[in-house]
């Protein structure tokens, strides 16, 4: 027996000065034989509307029941390379849904410019702590530095092996502790 699918409405959020936005996008439900959800699919494409190359956007999806009340939200990555005018699409698979939610609203977070530089909605003072300084208010932000709150983490060059015979942790030494061979 084929799968039951259900439809989600999707609504794109839009906040003034944002540099990216929502083309089109669409829901699933993959459905139990009780047509209970037993996850959501979600297809987005999406357009660089600045006059900068983009490297990634952070997307927030949450999904709504049919009395408007958030029934789940997670925060979706693309780590695509878009030019000004160029459009990128992706897919996410949630396997957590609530059987009330009936829509997703779909709203950008935050944007990554190729040169470093960050554009954050303003809901990124929602965010919990952790986060809280990356609330840039809906503007474009400088060079950021690391550890600056950006939910997109800014990619480090991985390091270098050990030398030919060196070890990387001394015998009986704790590997998560820097090699002191003591308690953290």
């Amino acid at each position: 027996m084929p799968g039951k699918v259900r439809n989600l409405e999707l609504e794109f959020v839009p906040e003034s000065g944002c540099p990216v936005a929502i083309v089109t996008g669409r829901g699933e439900l993959d459905l139990d034989p009780f047509d209970v959800p037993i996850d959501a699919r979600i297809y987005i494409d999406y357009k660089n509307n600045s006059d900068r190359a983009i490297s990634a956007v952070k997307f927030r999806i949450r999904f709504m029941d049919f009395e408007n009340n958030d029934r789940g939200t997670f925060h979706a990555p693309d780590l695509e390379l878009l030019t000004p005018g160029a459009t990128g699409n992706e897919k996410w698979k949630h396997d957590r849904v609530d059987p009330r939610a009936t829509s997703l609203k779909v709203r950008i977070l935050q944007v990554k410019y190729q040169d470093g530089s960050n554009w954050f909605s303003t809901k990124m003072a929602e965010l919990p702590s952790q986060y809280a300084g990356a609330s840039g208010g809906g503007t474009s932000s400088g060079r950021q530095k690391q550890n600056s709150g950006s939910i997109i983490p800014d990619v480090e060059p991985a390091p270098s092996p050990p030398a030919q015979g060196s070890q990387a942790t001394p015998a009986g030494g704790d590997p998560f502790s820097g090699g002191a061979g003591g308690a953290p």
